[in-house]
């Protein structure tokens, strides 16, 4: 009986140790197009967030992410400035981009159809797998669109953001 009363007690102390541990806060880590270079080519697992100076929907996402990230402990989001990338249109009517810069043609080489701020991506073993484009401010959601096309926002479905965010970290756990 001495035992079992030893062995409970070991198993509740490690509960409430380890079990309600606090996870780590939400991490936003900034990173340059030489540093997603090299994620990509170590087939990383990761969700990567394209921004650029002046996006308002990007200072609208932003703000929000400041206001709820307390709520998504142990999340890890990637950021990626494309302020300088140089990305136009590759003729006036287009919907694909082109780039005078490495960092711009890094960014184009992963995501060839990248065209709106924000923009996320889920990528697997090195690959953007989904894209998560733009923000709607009223519900905070992205448009859901593969990576293989440039987004028709007529047809694109709505997702949570955060829930974007942490499916694309679910893939890093698995």
């Amino acid at each position: 009986m001495k035992r079992l009363i030893q062995i409970l007690s070991v198993f509740c102390i490690g509960v409430l140790l380890f079990g309600c541990a606090p996870k780590e806060a939400f991490s936003e880590i900034d990173i340059d197009a030489l540093e997603l270079q090299d994620k990509l080519e170590a087939k990383e697992d990761f969700v990567l967030i394209i921004e650029r100076e002046g996006c308002t929907y990007c200072e609208a996402l932003d703000a929000y992410i400041e206001q709820t990230q307390d709520e998504h402990a142990g999340l890890v989001l990637y950021h990626l400035d494309s302020t300088d990338f140089e990305l136009s249109r590759k003729d006036e009517e287009g919907m694909t981009l082109v780039s005078n810069t490495e960092e711009g043609n890094i960014l184009l080489e992963m995501a060839p159809y990248f065209l709106y701020t924000p923009t996320l991506y889920k990528v697997e073993d090195g690959k953007a797998v989904e894209a998560g484009i733009g923000y709607n401010e009223s519900t905070h959601e992205v448009s859901l669109w593969d990576v293989d096309s440039t987004i028709d926002f007529d047809k694109a479905k709505g997702q949570d953001f955060w829930q974007f965010v942490q499916e694309g970290q679910s893939n890093q756990e698995g």
